[in-house]
């Protein structure tokens, strides 16, 4: 039996969610999110790759159930994964897909202080954090924020990362963290190119 045979034998777990799009205030800022409305799991045997392409085209017929879709396909040697939905180009892309956030963290002017090699030295306890409560993502959509506000820090399953917001200019950050916790619990994301965009 060649190779080709025995990965197209291999059984696979499939996960199908659906999102809808809503805002959220919290006051000193607001954001665009997506909420998880259904969620499905079952198993599958074969080929995953195709009934990843299968399962794509089955779901772009079903745009009630949502706005956005990911579908995830994991297999013992492979994982694929396949996103669609109704994007909004015209807005900022804050992740590749909606990805879950647990907080939200604010940065004021006073806060930033310039170092010696022209970065903007930043301390955890100068973040105003503000915890989520719900079953919230973040991937795209129009962010706004209070005047007073520099920096917003999203806090996600996936990373942290570090929004410069409209009123900034182009600037370098680096955070100081304390020696009570882990570096890998700061794992920031802070690189902010000029083109107003995320690294």
């Amino acid at each position: 039996m060649t190779k080709e045979q025995k990965t197209k034998e291999h059984k696979y777990k499939v996960t199908i969610q659906w999102f809808k799009r809503d805002m959220i205030d919290l006051n000193d800022v607001s954001f665009q999110v997506y909420k998880l409305t259904s969620k499905e799991e079952n198993e599958g045997k074969g080929d995953p790759l195709n009934a990843l392409y299968n399962l794509a085209e089955e779901e772009k017929n079903k745009r009630n159930k949502g706005d956005f879709f990911i579908i995830t396909i994991e297999s013992i040697e492979t994982k694929y994964v396949i996103a669609d939905g109704i994007k909004d180009r015209s807005t900022r892309l804050l992740y590749n897909i909606p990805t879950k956030l647990n907080k939200v963290g604010l940065v004021s002017k006073d806060k930033l202080k310039l170092g010696p090699e022209g970065y903007f030295i930043l301390k955890n306890n100068d973040i105003k954090w503000i915890d989520i409560n719900e079953e919230l993502y973040v991937y795209d959509g129009p962010l706004k924020s209070n005047e007073d506000v520099e920096l917003i820090i999203f806090d996600t399953d996936k990373d942290r990362r570090v929004i410069k917001t409209q009123h900034l200019s182009t600037m370098k950050l680096s955070f100081q963290i304390p020696q009570q916790q882990n570096q890998s619990d700061l794992d920031n994301e802070n690189a902010l190119n000029e083109d107003n965009n995320l690294s």
